[in-house]
């Protein structure tokens, strides 16, 4: 192998039957696609007998045919392949045929390697032009590439266990998602989250015993999907995310205490700073009541009980509010569904947040009982949601929908 030939070895291209003859900088293209780029002219040749298309030992030289291949660049400068492939007649049919290398598909001037390499930064969530510049070739070119891999369809068995919820896709859209509850893979993506959108779906492409089979459908305490599970999934389980009910307490604590943080006159106070300054302290499930700590705002050495009993002495009714939050999550995430429902029948009303959220759990009694007594959630979901988010950031937003869905399943399908 030659000084020249060992060029190929460091581009990590197979070098068999390609032989170097030079390497240099030069322009190709017109007008504003003239770019510059590092060449590498080379030839392609080997011994061959048998011609493919009539199968007859009849072939002599004919000439070489140049080809131009984008392959991957090891320095700014996007790389091009000047190959001359090896030609052949054959006698026999009188057609001809060329040289053939594993770098490229027949016919083509895009490197496998390159391709490859577009899948990969597309899951990375990177906007198409981006990933253009990278690789060296067109943005249409990776749009026409990615959709070429591109083989989503609906499942063809409907899983034992769902996971539903929504994301916003294009011009303020909600869209409806769904996954597997086990696998996590994705199920189905829809324009809309519309109830009969979701219905035809389902209901066309899902046999009576297929979605009689259903389990469980984990979701948030969206009432409209409620209205039609048990229409379309008789005999599904509604377990309500455990995320969502805490999330749903823990604002009703932060709307008490911001309330209670604004009656209060000297903005000095310890009270005052507590309230202001060390708000996680009353969504902690166990706050330390033996070590103490120096607390930025506060400006003391205490510890986290006593903060909040100096908070629970000037405000009874905070108080009341912040241990009905500790003890339905400590039930919730305790998995005791029997404790949770009795900390709901029997709860008093103390006029303030706490008061709606508690009527919201109770509406939502099946499903919140069953999150208690189940371990599944809609962490995976929400984890793929955070992806579409990623992806809508990076790219600068979508304005078509179908496009946008092709991203999201390059990412997560």
């Amino acid at each position: 192998m030659s000084n020249l030939d060992s060029t190929l070895s460091v581009l990590g291209l197979p070098y068999e039957n390609i032989h170097v003859t030079a390497v240099y900088d030069g322009y190709r293209g017109r007008g504003k696609r003239r770019l510059q780029y590092h060449v590498i002219a080379c030839d392609l040749t080997y011994h061959r007998d048998t011609c493919p298309h009539c199968g007859e030992d009849a072939l002599r030289p004919n000439g070489h045919k140049a080809t131009h291949i984008r392959i991957q660049s090891l320095s700014q400068l996007p790389t091009l392949l000047e190959l001359s492939k090896q030609r052949w007649l054959c006698s026999a049919c009188h057609r001809t045929c060329s040289a053939e290398t594993p770098l490229v598909a027949y016919n083509d001037t895009i490197a496998h390697s390159i391709k490859q390499t577009v899948l990969q930064l597309a899951r990375q969530s990177l906007p198409e032009a981006v990933i253009a510049k990278n690789t060296g070739i067109s943005a249409a070119t990776v749009r026409r590439e990615l959709k070429s891999h591109l083989h989503h369809r609906s499942r063809p068995e409907l899983p034992t266990n769902l996971c539903f919820d929504e994301f916003r896709s294009t011009q303020n859209m909600m869209s409806f998602i769904c996954i597997d509850g086990d696998t996590h893979r994705l199920v189905k993506l829809l324009g809309d989250r519309l109830n009969k959108t979701i219905k035809d779906f389902f209901l066309a492409n899902y046999s009576t015993a297929e979605r009689a089979a259903v389990q469980t459908i984990t979701m948030d305490m969206n009432a409209s999907y409620q209205a039609f599970i048990h229409q379309v999934f008789p005999n599904a389980q509604l377990i309500i995310d455990r995320f969502h009910i805490v999330q749903l307490l823990g604002h009703a604590v932060d709307t008490v205490r911001v309330a209670t943080l604004k009656q209060l006159d000297d903005k000095t106070s310890r009270v005052y700073r507590i309230l202001k300054h060390q708000w996680r302290l009353f969504h902690k499930a166990a706050p330390d009541a033996i070590h103490t700590k120096y607390m930025r705002g506060l400006n003391e050495h205490i510890t986290e009980q006593g903060a909040l009993d100096v908070a629970f002495t000037a405000n009874p009714r905070l108080a009341t509010v912040c241990e009905t939050y500790q003890a339905l999550h400590d039930a919730l995430m305790g998995h005791n569904p029997r404790r949770l429902w009795q900390l709901l029948e029997h709860y008093e009303s103390t006029g303030t947040e706490m008061d709606t959220a508690i009527r919201t759990l109770k509406s939502n009694q099946a499903g919140i009982l069953a999150a208690a007594d189940s371990w599944r959630s809609n962490g995976p979901l929400e984890g793929i949601n955070r992806k579409i988010k990623a992806l809508k950031r990076s790219c600068y937003g979508f304005r078509d929908q179908a496009h946008f869905f092709e991203r999201i399943y390059q990412i997560i399908a």
